[in-house]
């Protein structure tokens, strides 16, 4: 009887060990996030791994069901919202205050020889609105470049130990899966992870001089794997590709809110795998023009009728980088980042930080994990290239150093209160 009921055990194992490895993932992910909460803000870190454990067994019992065909992406996408109401709510008042006469100017009502008076006014007002929302900026850029950036990544690189998106590095293959073990281990969590934390505290510090928001693009998930991911051959991996048009001229459009990302990702002309997705990024939107305070040719190239050549040609002209305007037919704001030479392909203008899926009602698992933002050629070469930029990463560099350097000093105690002081 009990060789019987282990040879029901081992055989339940095999069948589902895939929900078994991705419940495993979540269980300690939770655990360790939990414990380390509660830690940061002066708790018991074992009460938060309790919590983030029963919250793991929780999604990994959902993640089950699912695979038995349950629907919970419903109840998932509002539990999404709900708990990113916070960020959500801190990045669009950071946004709002950075420009609020945008509400006003959804059309050029304005006479074009008074919009000639406004517009330097504006920038003026802009600059001391700038200097105020500093602190702003700077929680924004901890919350989204470390935190759930950070999470997420983390999360990508801990799922592909455990459960390999690679052939070679043991999928499909309990042998290779055991042997690459060590490896995969050393490679993702250990070296890439450390990547990840590294690029997070530098565009922390970049962010809060240099305005970046969070904003969303739609597309499906063939798209969004290839945009965002850091594996493949193919140009096109980790990159965002300009558009061969659109309405606010050539680049890569974004919408501030949620439901415009959701509304493009539905498109059935665009939805090509049945996996409507979203992708959250941080944007450094740069020098923001609005095509209701711009002269009447240019405002009336806006559009469905407009000819997006003449918006590049306007902006290139003058030092624009984003194009905004009020899609009145939607009801909503549109962002395009002028990128019609293709060259903030590899970010640091766009920097993914997660994939929803709409489908599922949780965020994406990124094969292999995403781009980075900072260690690429392209965005080196970008960067150093601009003096005020160069300065950001210096500075971003030597406070690393420090933070890393009083982390040292102080390792007894952290050790100590994480509980491995013996």
């Amino acid at each position: 009887m009990t060789t019987f009921i282990w040879i029901v055990i081992i055989l339940l194992i095999w069948i589902f060990h895939e929900q078994l490895i991705q419940g495993a993932v979540f269980i300690g992910f939770f655990a360790a996030i939990g414990a380390l909460l509660f830690w940061i803000f002066g708790g018991d870190a074992s009460t938060g791994a309790t919590i983030g454990f029963w919250f793991g067994v929780f999604i990994g019992i959902k993640v089950l069901m699912e695979s038995l065909g349950a629907e919970y992406s419903t109840i998932f996408e509002y539990a999404y919202y709900l708990l990113s109401l916070p960020l959500w709510f801190s990045n669009r008042l950071q946004h709002i205050l950075s420009e609020p006469w945008r509400y006003i100017f959804k059309t050029n009502w304005l006479g074009e020889s008074a919009r000639e008076v406004v517009r330097p006014t504006l920038f003026v007002i802009q600059i001391i609105l700038y200097v105020l929302i500093t602190p702003l900026r700077f929680v924004n850029a901890v919350c989204y470049n470390i935190i759930v950036y950070g999470v997420t990544e983390l999360y990508d690189l801990f799922f592909e130990v455990l459960q390999p998106s690679q052939h070679n590095e043991g999928r499909g293959s309990w042998w290779t899966w055991l042997y690459m073990f060590p490896v995969r281990l050393i490679h993702y969590p250990i070296f890439h992870g450390s990547l990840v934390l590294i690029e997070g505290f530098v565009w922390t510090v970049i962010d809060t001089f240099e305005p970046a928001v969070t904003l969303y693009h739609g597309t499906d998930l063939t798209a969004g794997q290839a945009i965002a991911r850091k594996i493949g051959t193919r140009w096109t991996d980790g990159t965002f590709t300009s558009s061969r048009g659109g309405w606010g001229g050539y680049g890569v459009y974004f919408g501030s809110r949620r439901n415009t990302a959701k509304g493009y990702a539905y498109d059935s002309w665009r939805l090509s795998d049945n996996n409507p997705v979203m992708i959250v990024c941080r944007v450094s939107l740069g020098t923001i023009l609005n095509y209701s305070l711009a002269p009447d040719y240019v405002y009336r190239n806006a559009g469905q009728y407009g000819d997006s050549a003449e918006l590049n040609k306007y902006a290139n002209k003058h030092g624009y980088t984003t194009g905004e305007w009020w899609n009145s037919r939607g009801g909503y704001w549109e962002f395009c980042l002028f990128d019609w030479q293709n060259r903030y392909n590899h970010p640091w203008r766009i920097r993914p930080i997660y994939v929803f899926n709409f489908r599922t009602g949780r965020a994406e698992h990124i094969e292999s994990g995403l781009r980075h933002w900072l260690f690429s050629k392209p965005v080196i070469n970008d960067i150093t290239n601009n003096a005020w930029l160069a300065t950001l990463l210096v500075v971003a560099v030597i406070a690393l150093f420090v933070f890393g350097y009083y982390l040292l000093d102080n390792w007894t105690l952290l050790t100590y209160r994480l509980g491995f002081y013996f």
